[in-house]
């Protein structure tokens, strides 16, 4: 079933650069989904949401500079800026405090790098209405 929607824009926000190319590639590879840019560090991240104001930020919580706490805030409070980002937070710290501030600031989901990357492309395919 073909679509005449526009692809879901989608930022990523990982400062491991391998782990930032295998993600980009999996997420490429989805019907729906434009990678729009990545980041690697807080500032770069919160300026590239506010020039790209994608559909969808995967947001890791440690980061080169700054954290994912930070971008997640800065999505909830400057709606305005950053239009109707959705966020997840894909990460290892994933303590159930840590998942419940993420999710206090807005994240939709919550996905542990450590076992979770299935999951997450999931969450991903369903954002972008194609089949898994």
């Amino acid at each position: 079933m073909s679509s005449s929607k526009p692809p879901i824009s989608t930022v990523i926000v990982e400062d491991n650069p391998a782990l930032l190319e295998l993600l980009t590639g999996m997420l490429d590879g989805i019907d729906g989904i434009r990678v729009v840019g990545s980041a690697a560090s807080e500032a770069d991240a919160i300026a590239l949401i506010h020039a790209t104001r994608p559909q969808l930020a995967i947001v890791d919580l440690e980061l080169r500079e700054g954290t994912g706490l930070k971008v997640l805030s800065a999505i909830q409070s400057t709606p305005r800026d950053t239009g109707s980002t959705r966020a997840v937070v894909f990460s290892n710290h994933s303590h159930p405090v840590v998942r419940s501030r993420c999710l206090a600031l807005g994240a939709e989901a919550f996905f542990d790098k450590s076992f979770q990357m299935d999951e997450l492309l999931e969450f991903v395919h369903g954002v972008s209405g194609a089949s898994a």
